[in-house]
C-alpha cells in the first residue's frame, strides 16, 4: 500500500468521523431543545397556576371573582378597575402561552389546559366586554382570531354555570 492510498483511507476515516460528530451534535441539540421546551412549559404553567390561585385564595377574592364572572351582583368602580387588571394579566399570560405554543416552545397538553382556562374566563360578559375594548391592542392576529372565535362560540351557546362548570 502506497502513502497515497494510506492518505485516502485516512481522509475517508476523517470524513466518517466528522459525520458521526455532526450526528452526535444534532442529537444533543434535539435533546437540549426538548429540555428547554419542557422548562418553558413548566415556567408558564407555574406562573398561570400561581396567578389563578392568588385570585381565589381568600373568601373575599373568591366572592369578587364570582360576582365579576357570573354577574351575580354589581361591581363597584374600584372592583371593576381591579378586574380589568386581572383580565389583562390572565389573557396576557394566555397570549404568551399561545405564542410559545405556536412556535413549538410549549407542550400541547399544557397549552390546551391554559386555553381551557381562558375559555372559562371568556364566558363572562365582563371579560367579553374587556376583550371588545382591548382586542386591537397590538395582539398577534392569530391570537385575536382565536379569542374572537371563543367569544363568538360562547355567545352562540346557552351558558350553564355553577358547581359543575
Amino acid at each position: 500500500m502506497t502513502l497515497e492510498e494510506i492518505s485516502y483511507i485516512g481522509q475517508a476515516v476523517a470524513a466518517v468521523a466528522v459525520l458521526v460528530s455532526l450526528i452526535a451534535v444534532y442529537g444533543q441539540l434535539q435533546q437540549n431543545n426538548k429540555i428547554a421546551r419542557a422548562d418553558l412549559t413548566h415556567s408558564i404553567w407555574l406562573n398561570a397556576g400561581g396567578m389563578n390561585l392568588s385570585l381565589y385564595d381568600t373568601p373575599e377574592k373568591a366572592e369578587l371573582m364570582h360576582r365579576a364572572l357570573y354577574a351575580t351582583a354589581p361591581l363597584t368602580e374600584p372592583e371593576k378597575l381591579r378586574l380589568r387588571s386581572v383580565i389583562s394579566v390572565a389573557l396576557g399570560l394566555h397570549e404568551a402561552a399561545f405564542n410559545a405554543h405556536k412556535r413549538g416552545f410549549m407542550e400541547d397538553g399544557a397549552y390546551k389546559a391554559l386555553e381551557q382556562g381562558a375559555r372559562l374566563y371568556l364566558l363572562s360578559p365582563f371579560v367579553q366586554q374587556w376583550w371588545a375594548n382591548h382586542r386591537q391592542g397590538g395582539h398577534d392576529p392569530a391570537y385575536v382570531a382565536l379569542i374572537d372565535g371563543i367569544v363568538s362560540d360562547n355567545k352562540a351557546k346557552p351558558q350553564t354555570r355553577g358547581a359543575g362548570a
